[in-house]
């Protein structure tokens, strides 16, 4: 990282991971990295926004030297270069970037159809119901005509009226 807009924006996305990564063999407080982390954002800011000055170069390098050897393990590479440090952490951030998103949840749909009543058109047409109505609305009107026209809640009914109730209890399908 020759450039100081580079180092801040890679420092920048580093940050939030100091805090939350744990690691047994940590010699040193997750504090003292994030101090050291916030001292060279401010030392970057301070920067004109070009090439680095040597002096903030090694401190830099320093850094994710000494971060490098706590976080990876030693099995990881034995001498790693600068540019090798720098490409590992930036694997290891995309990883815990990826890690740390949401599991996007498939959309759900507001309203679940309710199902049409599966009733002949002229029963649905006696009780005054479009032929597309849902199973609930017919058996609420179903309801409704049961108790208004049942020959023993209605004893003085009509022949015509005992004959319309005896139809529309044929055609009902359970």
């Amino acid at each position: 990282m020759e450039r100081a807009n580079t180092a801040s924006a890679f420092l920048r996305r580093l940050h939030p991971w100091l805090g939350k990564a744990v690691h047994t063999r940590w010699t040193v407080r997750r504090a003292f990295y994030q101090r050291e982390v916030d001292a060279l954002l401010m030392a970057l800011q301070a920067h004109d926004g070009g090439r680095l000055s040597p002096e903030l170069r090694l401190r830099l390098e320093g850094f994710l030297g000494r971060l490098y050897r706590e976080w990876f393990p030693p099995t990881w590479r034995k001498d790693p270069t600068y540019a090798e440090v720098i490409a590992d952490f930036r694997w290891w951030l995309g990883v815990a970037e990826r890690w740390s998103e949401p599991v996007p949840r498939p959309p759900r749909s507001r309203r679940v159809r309710e199902p049409l009543a599966n009733q002949p058109k002229r029963l649905l047409r006696m009780l005054a119901l479009p032929l597309d109505c849902t199973e609930r609305r017919f058996l609420t009107a179903w309801r409704r005509f049961l108790k208004s026209n049942h020959p023993d809640v209605n004893p003085d009914q009509t022949p015509e009226e005992r004959r319309r109730f005896a139809e529309a209890v044929g055609l009902w399908r359970r």
